[in-house]
């Protein structure tokens, strides 16, 4: 409530600045206009209707004072306006409905169209007549929705956010009326805005609040897309730039650069300058020092502006226009060379498998898949022990079973199993595809015909396997770092975590690795992972519900968070393996952020290494022992290759489940999910 009080004491204050004018209808209007906002402001915050009264009555006496040439009169139309529906909408007064639409029309009849504020005052005027087309049905209106939500949304000199403001509602007019090419245009126009919302200047904990504003985004465009009977690349191509937005940033500004500084080495050099200078942590300054903070933020604006010219110069170059760009539908294949990529898009709207393998790009409707079911079944995501073979076997029906045989993967294979990369969308992200079927009997399961990996995007997979190749293994020079924590202040002990550091220990030096074992403590295990080739934790891990980024290992003294590691980087020399033997370390609990995918293993994944093993939800102690000693020794029976990691994960992931009775007792969980 301090806030709120806080907004109280300025609205007395500002009401005392205009009461002490000498004659109030001479008093100056930009003063009562902020008496207005204020009492909207705490109206907003507190749904107190007295203070939008008087929000109303402040706003109409300032309007009163603007003078008909006043370039402020559209302003107050506007607010007064917005202060008419918002009435409307608690008390469902018409004439107040009817007074909003009034005022609103004004302020669009007197905004410039080159005006920068003109998409702002379309979007409220289209939302009145949204409200009034919801209460008569009148098609007049509704047509009226639609055009001023379309020209918002084309309006190019207003802010990017301004524009997008409405795009579900467009969009969803749009598909009512079985308007699928209307959609899909203004869906890609959406999505070509949609990058413009996050400048690189922006602060990741900046781009997260705009990027929750518009959560689903992507996956509606795609779903748009095949609707309107666009080429699965299309889908795919939307669907990639209204996902993992900051993840894809972070990769892009980490990204190999070896051609353009062998071809273009100045414009690379200038690039990585630039570049530099906002991949590198901002610098801590007095919070109360509107200078220096104003400062930070222009020095960022800046070095962000000539970042994009650059970008700009470099696409202009041969075989270079679309650098940091998504692929093309030929990049897209190559992607899928190594296997078969599979992109399950859920909306409300309709639910399907976009599938990239090296000779193409498909997509195949899931019939019997609704976004209702899979929310209806989440709670057993947040719970563990709520994982049953009923959930695991309607994965199968709906998702893995038609897939796979799309794929031509009907039945166990005699040799090694095919590899499938997975990216699950929306609340999916949260269920174990890997461990779909019916486990009873027979081989109608994933794990028995195909090895399961998981990744947040095409590009950040992309990005991933660059500079790949076989862990140099040239005795004593490569290393192992080993962190455990079987005990961890307001935690429950893990009494099995000294074993699993045994038998690593062991599988370690057996395959000719440094072992370093720091103290579990945050600035001693940051300082290890700067010259390590492996990490691997066992301990507890924690998820924040609200932001992503402060999910974290809980250490001695304090906690290892995504933010900490986001601000690693390994990417020049690329570690092998993180291994993260705790609880919930590849989730995002925060509904809105879950298509940024910015959890533990997305963090280490960004940071260089270039595998990263992980958990959805909570984790047995026992069981992590045998998981990572059965991957570890088959790491080292393979010799390390990069195949070695999914494959050894694989047979860990057999392994237990033919013990599953024996680890399914109630013991200790690592972490908190």
């Amino acid at each position: 409530m301090e806030g709120i009080a806080d907004l109280e004491v300025a609205n007395l204050q500002y009401e005392a600045a205009v009461e002490s004018t000498s004659e109030r209808r001479q008093g100056p209007a930009l003063h009562i206009e902020d008496v207005a906002r204020g009492y909207h402001d705490l109206y907003r915050r507190t749904g107190w209707v007295d203070e939008l009264n008087l929000a109303i009555e402040r706003w109409e006496e300032a309007f009163d004072l603007t003078p008909n040439d006043d370039p402020q009169r559209a302003g107050r139309f506007q607010s007064l306006g917005i202060g008419y529906l918002d009435r409307y909408h608690e008390q469902s007064v018409e004439a107040d409905l009817e007074l909003a639409i009034d005022h609103l029309e004004e302020a669009v009849n007197g905004t410039p169209m080159d005006n920068p504020k003109r998409a702002s005052r379309l979007r409220s005027l289209g939302l009145g007549y949204f409200d009034r087309y919801e209460s008569t049905g009148s098609e007049t209106d509704r047509e009226l929705v639609i055009q001023l939500y379309e020209e918002a949304l084309n309006h190019s000199p207003s802010p990017p956010l301004d524009r997008l403001e409405r795009i579900d509602d467009l969009l969803s007019l749009h598909i009512h009326s079985e308007h699928w090419q209307l959609a899909y245009q203004a869906a890609s126009t959406a999505m070509s805005i949609f990058a413009l919302i996050t400048p690189l200047a922006l602060e990741n904990s900046d781009k997260q609040h705009v990027l929750a504003k518009f959560y689903g985004l992507g996956t509606f465009a795609a779903a748009i897309a095949l609707d309107a009977k666009a080429s699965p690349y299309e889908a795919i191509r939307l669907l990639e730039i209204g996902r993992g937005v900051i993840i894809n940033d972070l990769y892009g500004m980490r990204s190999d650069l070896s051609d353009l500084q062998q071809k273009h080495p100045k414009v690379a050099e200038e690039y990585i300058s630039l570049r530099d200078q906002l991949d590198t942590p901002a610098r801590r300054v007095d919070l109360t020092n509107p200078a220096a903070l104003t400062s930070q933020a222009s020095q960022r604006h800046d070095a962000a502006q000539k970042l994009d010219q650059k970008i700009q110069i470099i696409r202009s170059l041969p075989d270079f226009d679309r650098f940091l760009m998504a692929p093309s539908e030929d990049g897209f294949k190559v992607a899928g060379a190594e296997g078969p990529i599979v992109i399950i898009n859920v909306t409300k709207h309709r639910c399907d498998a976009l599938i990239i393998d090296k000779h193409e790009l498909k997509s195949i409707p899931l019939l019997d898949l609704s976004n209702s079911d899979i929310e209806s079944r989440t709670e057993a995501m947040v719970n563990p022990e709520l994982v049953d073979t009923q959930l695991l076997e309607w994965l199968w029906d709906t998702i893995a079973k038609p897939v796979l045989d799309a794929l031509g993967f009907s039945k166990k294979p005699d040799g090694r199993p095919p590899r499938v990369w997975w990216i699950p969308t929306g609340p999916l992200a949260r269920f174990p595809i890997h461990a779909a079927g019916y486990h009873s009997s027979g081989s109608d399961t994933v794990l028995d015909r195909v090895i399961s990996s998981y990744s947040s995007s095409v590009r950040a997979l992309m990005q991933g396997r660059k500079k790949r190749a076989t862990l140099s293994m040239k005795q004593g020079t490569a290393k192992a770092v080993l962190v455990g924590m079987e005990k961890t202040p307001g935690q429950m002990d893990l009494p099995f975590v000294p074993l699993e550091m045994s038998r690593l220990d062991g599988l370690c030096n057996s395959m000719q690795l440094q072992v370093c074992k720091p103290q579990p403590c945050r600035e001693d295990v940051l300082a290890a992972l700067n010259d390590c080739d492996i990490f691997h934790f066992a301990g507890h891990g924690e998820t924040d519900s609200t932001d992503p980024s402060r999910s974290s290992l809980i250490l001695r003294g304090g906690p290892l968070e995504v933010a900490d590691i986001f601000e690693t980087n390994f990417q020049s020399r690329r570690p092998f393996l993180a291994y993260l033997s705790a609880c919930g370390t590849g989730r995002v609990r925060n509904e809105e952020l879950i298509d940024e995918a910015i959890h533990l293993i997305a963090a280490y994944q960004i940071a260089g290494f270039r595998h990263v093993v992980g958990t959805l939800w909570g984790v047995n102690d026992k069981t992590c022992v045998e998981a990572a000693a059965t991957t570890y020794k088959w790491v080292q029976e393979q010799n390390m290759t990069d195949e070695s990691v999914s494959e050894g994960l694989h047979h860990a992931m057999i392994k237990l489940r033919a013990f599953m009775p024996t680890y399914s007792e109630k013991s200790e969980k690592r972490g908190t999910v």
